[in-house]
This record gives C-alpha cells, sequence and structure tokens, in this order.
C-alpha cells in the first residue's frame, strides 16, 4: 500500500532508506537541516576538498546493489579505485606495507611475523567459511526478538570462535607479533566496542579489507551520497535542505508530524529518523542513557608541500600502543600516545588539493562528550599528541607549513550532526539489545516510527547505514 514517509536527515542511511522506500511506491520527502551526506558530506575550505568522516571504503558492493534494484548501472553514478596496498604502517623504525588480497598478505606475515604465519592461515580459514553466514544473517535483517537469536546462520557464525573469550583474549591468542596484535586490536572500537567486548565479528573488518579491496571513490568518498541523492531525485524523492526539524508531535502511539525549527508542520504516515536514535528520545520525552560510546577526535590539515612517505591510508603505531589502548578502552581518556590513521588522499587524487599540497586526515579514537573531559580545554593538546605520534615515525609537520586546519571533537559530532554526547555509535556497548546488537530500526512504542544510521542495525560504517536504509524500507 501506498503511504507518505518523512525521512528526518540525508546521510546514507537516510538516502538509502529514501531510494528503497521510492521503489516501492511510497512518497517520500527528505527533511535535511545542512548539507546532504552528513558525516560524509563535502567540505571545501582554503582551496582543498574534505572527506571529513568516513574514508576507509570496503564492500563496494553494497552500494553498487542499491542502483541495480533501481534498474540503473551503478557506473554510471560511482567509480571506485581500487587500492594497494590497503595500507602502510610505521611502527618501531619500521614501513611495512599491508598488501592488497589474501595471499600477499600472507606472504608478508611469513616474512615480517613468521611466528604467527600458522595462525593467521587458521584465522583466514575460518573467516572465510563464516563471512557468507553473517551476509545471510546480520547483513540481511535485523534481530528483534529473542527467538531469532536461534538463527542458524548466526549460531554457526559464531561456532568457530570461542565466544566466551574478549576479543583481546582472541587476538592474543592469535598472534604473538607486536605488529598484529596493534593492527588488529582497534577494530570493534569501529562498531563502538572495546577489545574487552565479546566481539568476534571485528575480525571480519580486516577480513573484507582484504578479501574484497580498499577502494577510493572517484571525487571523494562525499562522492556515495551524492550519488544517493542523486538517484534518488531521479526516482521522485523529494529532498529539502534548510529544514532543520527539531522534534515530533505525537498522536497516541503514532508520530503525527515533524516539527522544524520555524514552526511548520509536516504530517506523515510514517517517519524514518536517520538522526542518532539515542539522541532522538529527548524529542520522545525519554530519559537518555547515562554513558555514550565511543567517538573520533580528527584533524583536516592542508600541507604547503607532498610526503613520498605517505600512502592514501598509514597507520601510525607508537611504541606503547597497548597503553594507549588501555587508557582509551579502561580509563576512557584520549590516549597520551595514540595510534594515528592518516588519509592522504592527495596521494591518489590530485584535485583535492593545491599544486604541490598535500591534503591530510588525522584520526584518532577517542572517547565521547563524557563528563570528566573537558573537550575545549584538551583539544590543543590533543592535536600536538597526534602530530608528535607523526613526528616520531619521521612525519613531522611545521605549523608554518600548515596553511588550513580544521579540528572535530566529540562536541562537534554532538552540536552539529546530533550524535549522542558525540558518540559516532550511540550508547555505550552495555546498553546493546541482547548484549549483542545495535539497537533496532523500529520505534518500541510509536509504530510509525523507524530509524536508520551508525545507531542502529546493523551497525556503523557507510556499507551498514546503507543496509539499514533497506531494512526500514521493508518495514515500511
Amino acid at each position: 500500500m501506498k503511504k507518505s514517509v518523512v525521512i528526518v536527515g540525508a546521510g546514507l542511511g537516510g538516502l538509502s532508506a529514501a531510494i528503497h522506500c521510492r521503489l516501492k511506491g511510497h512518497d517520500v520527502v527528505v527533511l535535511e537541516q545542512g548539507r546532504v551526506g552528513g558525516k560524509a558530506g563535502r567540505i571545501s575550505e582554503g582551496g582543498y576538498t574534505l572527506d571529513p568522516g568516513p574514508s576507509i571504503i570496503i564492500l563496494t558492493e553494497i552500494y553498487k546493489k542499491v542502483f541495480r534494484d533501481a534498474g540503473r548501472n551503478p557506473d554510471d553514478y560511482l567509480q571506485f579505485e581500487r587500492l594497494n596496498p590497503i595500507t602502510r604502517v610505521m611502527f618501531r623504525g619500521e614501513t611495512i606495507d599491508i598488501p592488497d588480497g589474501y595471499e600477499a598478505a600472507q606472504g608478508l606475515i611469513d616474512r615480517v611475523a613468521p611466528e604467527d604465519s600458522a595462525e593467521f592461515a587458521v584465522m583466514w580459514s575460518k573467516l572465510c567459511k563464516i563471512a557468507p553466514l553473517v551476509e545471510k544473517s546480520v547483513f540481511a535483517h535485523p534481530y528483534e526478538k529473542p527467538w531469532q537469536l536461534a538463527d542458524p546462520s548466526l549460531i554457526k557464525f559464531a561456532l568457530p570462535f570461542d565466544v566466551r573469550k574478549t576479543y583481546k583474549e582472541l587476538v592474543d591468542g592469535m598472534f604473538k607479533s607486536p605488529l598484529l596484535r596493534a593492527f588488529f586490536y582497534g577494530f570493534p572500537s569501529y562498531g563502538g566496542q572495546s577489545y574487552r567486548s565479546k566481539a568476534p565479528g571485528a575480525l571480519l573488518i580486516p577480513y573484507f579489507m582484504l578479501q574484497d579491496g580498499v577502494w577510493y571513490p572517484k571525487g571523494g568518498v562525499a562522492a556515495i551520497p551524492e550519488a544517493f541523492a542523486r538517484l534518488a531525485t531521479e526516482l521522485g524523492v523529494e529532498i529539502r535542505t534548510g529544514a532543520k526539524v527539531v522534534g515530533f508531535e505525537r498522536e497516541g502511539n503514532r508520530v503525527s508530524a515533524a516539527i522544524l525549527d520555524d514552526g511548520e508542520r509536516i504530517a506523515s504516515e510514517v517517519f524514518i529518523c536517520n538522526r542518532d536514535r539515542v539522541q532522538t528520545q529527548s524529542w520522545l520525552g525519554r530519559e537518555l542513557p547515562a554513558k555514550p560510546s565511543y567517538s573520533y577526535f580528527t584533524v583536516h590539515m592542508g600541507v604547503r608541500r607532498k610526503f613520498p612517505e605517505l600512502k592514501h591510508h598509514t597507520l601510525f603505531v607508537p611504541d606503547d600502543f597497548e597503553a594507549g589502548f588501555e587508557e582509551l578502552y579502561e580509563e576512557r581518556v584520549f590516549p597520551s600516545s595514540p595510534i594515528v590513521y592518516l588519509n592522504n588522499t592527495s596521494d591518489t587524487d590530485s584535485s583535492v588539493a593545491p599544486e604541490g599540497c598535500s591534503n591530510l586526515f588525522a584520526v584518532v579514537t577517542s572517547p565521547a562528550n563524557e563528563d570528566h573531559l573537558d573537550w575545549p580545554a584538551l583539544t590543543a593538546a590533543c592535536v600536538d599528541r597526534t602530530l608528535g605520534v607523526m613526528a616520531r615515525a619521521g612525519v613531522a609537520i611545521d605549523a608554518s607549513e600548515i596553511e588550513m586546519q580544521r579540528v572535530q571533537t566529540p562536541v562537534y559530532f554532538e552540536q552539529e550532526h546530533g550524535n549522542f554526547r558525540g558518540s559516532l555509535y550511540g550508547a555505550d556497548e552495555k546498553y546493546r539489545l541482547f548484549g549483542m546488537f545495535p539497537w533496532s530500526n523500529q520505534d518500541s512504542e510509536f509504530r510509525n516510527l523507524l530509524y536508520v544510521g551508525g545507531s542502529v542495525q546493523p551497525g556503523a560504517g557507510l556499507p551498514m547505514v546503507t543496509l539499514s536504509g533497506k531494512f526500514v524500507a521493508e518495514m515500511v
């Protein structure tokens, strides 16, 4: 049955929901307060084109399928370049390039960490068996009822790894090499968990990086939401920018209208919220959880020189990386010496920076805007720590070389994007559904209110929020 659908937010999840709802024949309006793309939206500053959000692009088939579902050729909307190496790692005086593909990566480990070669092969074999099960379960539909936990694909997914162990215990049990431990420790944080979580699924992130590739979209990461917006518009979706929603009007167990900051009411039969689900609880008169999940601290720099020592993706691992993880996960503070991920898009795409210059994006996993942290007071020190890790690895940047600098703290994500206390993953992991999953896509009280984005199922990251849009369209 044809319905009217209002979507709050034109992030990738909201755009995916708009496309999939329109393909089912519904009338769709998207309300966006700022730029299309949300945290993945394009920003231009001082002659540099910035991708200020997600930057490691994997699972490109998920995006392409959206266009195929609409009867379009994905190549007419998006083109991807496969990167090799997938990342460069600078660790304890060594520069190590992690190559594209399992066989090449296995060969690298044979050389740099032979003591872990056999265990890496065993892990890979297990992941090859469980990856299709994830596609049939977590990637296929949300889990909302306890009985769904009996899904055979979900059970088979958990069997190859000891679910009694934390993620750190799994990694430490497999690998002796500090290099491999440093590389693997951080992946649970991509979904808002720590390495003390029961999170074997985090191993699938490096699996997909090697198996399916790491990519760069032509025109930058923002090209993905821009392509989705183009397709949505072609299909008849109305996208209204400059439309800031500040709350919902409710009648009984239904949401009846979205309320804009100028007082306008927009009625609809169905509402899909691309705003952080946790933060949206305040619109519904509900109490928010006490503790947020993790966030990112980022520094964008336009630098007046090239860096041949950098690749598109470079990971700086300090000698005391384990202490940094303990500070982050146990003390919930910004690490004294953090692992720094650096995205150098100008290594691949010369159009994103002026000639002879570099467009650098440094990212550090951090606590969110928690009560014991004063981010405005911490910001300068966190910038210094980030650049200090790079300098000790041999990539020093003098302040006189920086002609553009843009810093994003958890306070920015809270104020500009409506993230719960600046977290990119919603509430702390102790609030996860059934102790395992992000929050449900369906509101528990208002049956015509649904959610998409990184704070709900199937989870964070551009591929996952794309799938969340498909989930809710099917629920409509």
